[in-house]
């Protein structure tokens, strides 16, 4: 049996403490695994020191895009395009590795294409705590391939991420077979593939996560509201734990019965951090809320 080839790309722009926090854990916990981080013309002088250590990992793309996403998406047509690997994984730089990936991992993930025609998307995240009535209730585990199945609902409309994610593994033949072109919103490529595949599917064994409290980027530009909560929580990157390899085996053997919520299965180093994790840092006080929400607006309103 030949073991199928996976490559790694990531996706970055001005988070380069991020970034490292990134490719650091895929160093420890998918060691050898081939990754290229496609950097959407990055300007910060941290960001690029830590680019230029990467060397011939980095491609400086910097392509047209609209404002909300920048170049994201032509960058992850330009992945895409230019892997020779059957799977490909797409993570963003406020992402980590929080456990080992082992060759088992990736037979596991063939065999569940292999035996699902009809995919082109897995999803290999933890599922968000928040969100914990949702999963369970729209999640069926299939234990024959120990992977999590959308539970068909009419009147569930959304394509986002019943069908699609921009953090997704893909299978890379499949979607060349149907000549895709990424859309410019993840809603565009939810609406895209449900057109052309199946549901996307969960893995039983997710093995990334969102870092909790991070900076987000909008139309390449952190509000004010983001930077104050950044400087209020620390400015620091809310890094996981790695799963030991222990913790790792029991995670693998348990029941699918027990949903892999991200708050269950995955602390941070810092204590401190509060669960259910929230993402963009700006959520986590209420002032840097609403002066975020209000510097958007009045963007919206002046047209920038």
């Amino acid at each position: 049996m030949t073991t199928p080839s996976l490559d790694v790309a990531i996706f970055s722009y001005n988070r380069g403490d991020y970034l490292k926090n990134c490719v650091e854990s895929l160093h420890r916990n998918m060691p050898g695994v081939r990754f290229t981080v496609y950097d959407d013309g990055s300007d910060e002088p941290l960001t690029l020191t830590y680019l230029q250590s990467l060397g011939e990992h980095v491609r400086h793309m910097k392509s047209a895009g609209d404002d909300r996403h920048g170049g994201y998406y032509n960058n992850m047509q330009a992945a895409l395009d230019a892997t020779q690997a059957d799977y490909l994984l797409m993570l963003q730089d406020d992402l980590q590795v929080v456990r080992p990936f082992a060759h088992q991992d990736l037979l596991g993930i063939d065999q569940i294409f292999q035996q699902s025609p009809d995919v082109a998307f897995l999803s290999p995240v933890f599922l968000k705590g928040s969100k914990r009535a949702y999963f369970q209730k729209s999640y069926q585990p299939d234990h024959q391939l120990r992977c999590y199945r959308w539970l068909a609902d009419p009147l569930d409309l959304g394509k986002v991420p019943r069908k699609y994610a921009d953090v997704a593994l893909l299978h890379v033949g499949r979607l060349r077979g149907k000549t895709w072109q990424f859309a410019s919103s993840e809603e565009g490529n939810g609406v895209l593939a449900d057109s052309l595949f199946g549901d996307m599917v969960q893995v039983a064994e997710p093995w990334v996560f969102y870092i909790p409290e991070e900076p987000a980027y909008r139309g390449r530009v952190l509000t004010f509201g983001a930077k104050l909560a950044a400087r209020m929580s620390g400015n620091q990157v809310k890094a996981f734990v790695d799963m030991s390899p222990q913790t790792n085996a029991m995670f693998a053997q348990r029941s699918l019965c027990t949903y892999p919520f991200a708050e269950d299965f995955v602390d941070t180093v810092d204590p401190s951090v509060r669960k259910p994790y929230k993402f963009n840092v700006y959520r986590t006080r209420w002032l840097p809320l609403v002066l975020n929400k209000l510097e958007l607006w009045l963007r919206h309103l002046s047209g920038r």
